[in-house]
């Protein structure tokens, strides 16, 4: 089983990458399209996943889009509140 292990990890954070990467939007995708990120995924097996998940949530903090940027609930707001 130990020697299982690594190799059901590696398997797991590969389907993962290529999951979350099938499913990001082209314009969300950092420095490199698609399809070159799915090759380094696929052929490079530790490196590749772990710079694909890295490197998408590092991108994706900067746009305010993932990070919950934007306004603030209605009940969060404090201008909204003061109005009732």
């Amino acid at each position: 089983m130990a020697r299982i292990l690594p190799v059901l990890v590696l398997l797991a954070l590969t389907i993962f990458a290529v999951v979350d990467l099938t499913q990001t939007d082209p314009y969300d995708v950092p420095y490199m399209p698609k399809w070159m990120w799915l090759l380094v995924v696929i052929f490079l097996p530790a490196v590749g996943p772990v710079a694909w998940i890295v490197l998408s949530r590092l991108h994706g903090m900067n746009d305010g889009s993932r990070d919950g940027g934007g306004a603030p609930p209605p009940d969060d707001n404090e201008d909204w509140l003061r109005k009732l």
